[in-house]
């Protein structure tokens, strides 16, 4: 079954996949290796993922109604491709599990603490099951929703938080001689654009999907990385580089710190903030569940969708409780973040090169 999305939902499915749970420590991951240089750390990170979004957007583009699973078969034959395919599988399967036990633990230590973390992974895969068996359009429009009201949102309420910083704990803005620093601190911009990969399972249509889907995307990972860096300097501007580092939750525990009388209706700020980012981190699950689902099925192609999306879920539900520890589950994100430089850029990458030499680009 393929499904057709116009360029406009394309660029909200990239914003629902990336903008998720990697936003709660941002400011503490960035403040942490780059200090108050932060924001050309998150520049550079951007720059780096507009390349490889390029990449898997030209991929798509040149093979028209085909996923990875068919251009791949086209370029490297049917066990190479089965090779990717595993990697991608248990990729999204592991991002999306994992991302479901973090965020669950967040919300019990938040809001829900006499709730069990089982529960709430229930209540979550009963969500995603039901967002994916309605499929990759319902699941964009959902994004296209969402997305409007969390950037909205987001952005009033940081700009909003910026009234309440210091100029003095953003300074120094650049030191040239911590550019060493900077570099290395690209790599914490890793998992925060994770997702990107999304893109190998949607096919472009010819109709839908002109040349002007490079602008599109384009322009959203743009905005991406400009949204990253207000939400790092305006947590840093309230606590400080210093003080940061020291909250996992660093989002909250800025907002926590700040009262915004113009907006005194609402009560408590940081629920409104953990609203919003309950509504990303959904986008982001149903895509990375939707994806591992997809592909399986591309590889078992007499399965019945749903009945796999089922077994996916209750096996999603098992692997999520196995890690013992929050210190387990952020180790194996740590993992995942290495395994999706492989599926993000370099299998991506091996993709483009052999397109450009065998010149499918030129054919088509």
């Amino acid at each position: 079954m393929k499904e057709t999305l116009t360029n406009r939902q394309i660029a909200f499915v990239l914003f629902g996949v990336i903008v998720g749970y990697g936003v709660l420590s941002l400011p503490k991951n960035i403040a942490e290796n780059a200090g108050t240089g932060g924001w050309f750390t998150l520049l550079i990170g951007t720059s780096i993922a507009i390349i490889f979004v390029y990449i898997l957007t030209y991929l798509a583009y040149v093979h028209k109604n085909k996923t990875i699973y068919e251009y791949s078969n086209l370029l490297v034959g049917k066990f190479i491709t089965y090779i990717f395919m595993i990697i991608y599988i248990i990729y999204f399967f592991m991002l999306f599990t994992m991302i479901i036990r973090m965020s669950c633990e967040a919300i019990k230590l938040t809001v829900l603490i006499k709730t069990p973390v089982w529960a709430l992974c229930f209540s979550f895969l009963s969500v995603v099951y039901y967002a994916v068996i309605k499929r990759l359009g319902t699941i964009a429009k959902i994004c296209e929703i969402y997305g409007l009201m969390i950037m909205v949102s987001a952005i009033i309420i940081h700009l909003s938080i910026f009234t309440h910083g210091k100029l003095i704990n953003l300074r120094p803005f650049f030191v040239v001689e911590d550019i060493s620093a900077y570099l290395k601190g690209t790599l914490t911009t890793v998992f925060p654009f994770l997702g990107i990969e999304i893109l190998t399972i949607i096919s472009f249509n010819k109709k839908e999907n002109n040349k002007k889907i490079f602008k599109h995307i384009a322009w959203m990972i743009v905005f991406i990385g400009i949204f990253y860096i207000l939400v790092v300097e305006s947590c840093i501007s309230v606590m400080g580089a210093d003080s940061i580092i020291y909250y996992k939750d660093a989002l909250i525990s800025t907002i926590r710190r700040v009262d915004i009388k113009s907006l005194q209706f609402l009560e408590r700020l940081d629920g409104i903030i953990l609203t919003i980012w309950i509504m990303s981190i959904l986008c982001t699950l149903f895509l990375e569940a939707y994806a591992s689902i997809f592909l399986i099925s591309k590889v078992f192609k007499k399965s019945n969708f749903k009945g796999l999306a089922f077994i996916v879920m209750i096996l999603s539900f098992i692997v999520a409780q196995m890690p013992k520890s929050l210190d387990e589950v952020e180790q194996i994100l740590e993992y995942i973040s290495y395994v999706g430089i492989v599926t993000a850029g370099v299998i991506p990458t091996i993709l483009f090169l052999i397109t450009k030499v065998k010149k499918y680009d030129k054919k088509v």
